[in-house]
């Protein structure tokens, strides 16, 4: 019976020694997965940072990019305000002096026409005439004139008001 016992004793420790060697075993490979698995999520955590970083770079290119251009077309508009602003500022002179040159020309207008009228009490028949056809004629030109100047400052109104319509508005000053 000893023989037995020390069978089974020797039996019993092959199958524990087996069983641990089938532990070690069956946790050398789960570790050995874990430490796949971590690899591979190490692995996919540095694409996506690398993916991340990359994009972020793009963005901030983009941006820069989006800013240079936005710095470009101000620069543009500003050339172009400066240009109108100088026409402006030329026509404007023009105009005072066009209405500084009428304004002495009518003043001479007036002094003839005074001129005139103060001798119509001594003129003959016929000039007096001659007087009444060329008043009539100097003012049927001049009405013929006003409403040119009419007609033209309409059509201006009319183009001022189409193209301040037809003008993009900056819908962030709302």
């Amino acid at each position: 019976m000893k023989i037995i016992i020390q069978e089974f004793i020797n039996k019993f420790y092959q199958i524990i020694i087996i069983i641990l060697l089938a532990i070690v075993l069956i946790g050398a490979i789960f570790g050995g997965v874990q430490t796949w698995r971590a690899s591979a999520w190490k692995t996919d955590y540095q694409l996506l940072d690398a993916k991340y970083k990359t994009e972020v770079a793009e963005a901030k290119a983009a941006t820069e990019k989006a800013k240079a251009e936005a710095r470009e077309q101000e620069k543009v508009w500003t050339e172009q305000l400066l240009e109108a602003e100088k026409y402006y500022s030329e026509s404007l002179k023009n105009i005072i002096n066009d209405s500084n040159s009428a304004k002495s020309a009518v003043d001479s207008m007036s002094k003839q026409i005074d001129t005139a009228t103060s001798r119509m009490f001594t003129a003959t028949k016929e000039t007096i005439i001659e007087y009444a056809n060329t008043n009539s004629d100097i003012l049927k030109e001049c009405i013929g004139r006003y409403q040119w100047v009419a007609e033209q400052a309409d059509k201006h109104a009319i183009d001022a008001k189409r193209l301040s319509d037809a003008w993009p508005e900056n819908k962030s000053s709302k």
